[in-house]
């Protein structure tokens, strides 16, 4: 009888081994489709952003992560540190969802910016999607809600950067994520404490979310380009 129970339990510690070395491998204990437990949406009012084609200039690498290395709010406390980025006019790729995908098909979707963050306490992603008109981006941002029940089936939710490492934990725990419309660009943010295990235990994510709306600082930066343009066109006295 001794022998056989220390057979069984020689299978039991392999097991366990198993399980332990795919867990490390894997990186994370995240669900393989993660969505936020909170949401929110938001609208900058940024009029002069509300259509593709008043603001045509397709997004760059160097405007969206030329100063986007590392994120430093100090009013927040909170320090981001650029671990994935990635520009693609693949937009499904950053989503997963059949039905998210088609929302971002609707809105004629030609572009994606996607970054992960790090830092001692957080963890994030953001998107910025380039969209055809303020309703697109409303849209879209409306498909991405998460269902009120725990139990349904979510639409789907944007992919994490990088989700194989550091970033394999987002969606594990409790996290937080806002939707912000600007104009014709919707830019998703989503972060969680990095040692957060468990999506009912509530805290306040408000200051990295807060720190983390600087990724859309770009944004900001067209807004007055596009203004001194308009003002120049306005100014200027037509040759006789």
């Amino acid at each position: 009888m001794l022998p056989l129970l220390m057979g069984a339990l020689g299978v039991a510690v392999v097991a366990l081994a198993v399980v332990l070395v795919l867990q490390f491998v894997s990186g994370g204990s995240a669900p393989e489709n993660p969505v936020p437990t909170a949401y929110e949406t938001h609208d900058t009012g940024d009029e002069i952003l509300a259509t593709r084609e008043v603001d045509s200039r397709p997004l760059s690498e160097g405007e969206i992560f030329g100063d986007a290395e590392e994120i430093d709010s100090s009013s927040q406390n909170v320090t981001f540190t650029l671990a994935e980025s990635g520009l693609t006019e693949d937009c499904a790729s950053a989503v997963w969802g059949e039905e998210v995908a088609a929302a971002l098909a609707d809105a004629d979707c030609t572009q994606a910016a996607r970054a992960g963050y790090t830092s001692g306490d957080y963890l994030g992603a953001a998107v910025m999607f380039n969209l055809r008109d303020q309703e697109a981006a409303q849209a879209v941002a409306t498909a991405l809600k998460p269902p009120k029940d725990p139990e349904a089936e979510p639409a789907g939710f944007i992919t994490v950067p990088g989700a194989d490492g550091e970033l394999a934990d987002l969606g594990a725990g409790y996290s937080a994520a806002e939707a912000t419309v600007s104009g014709h660009y919707l830019t998703v943010t989503w972060v969680q404490a990095t040692d957060s295990t468990d999506t009912a235990e509530r805290e306040s994510l408000v200051s990295p979310l807060i720190a983390l709306s600087a990724f859309r600082d770009p944004l900001y930066n067209r807004v007055v380009q596009l203004e001194t343009l308009q003002e120049s066109q306005t100014t200027t006295t037509p040759v006789a």
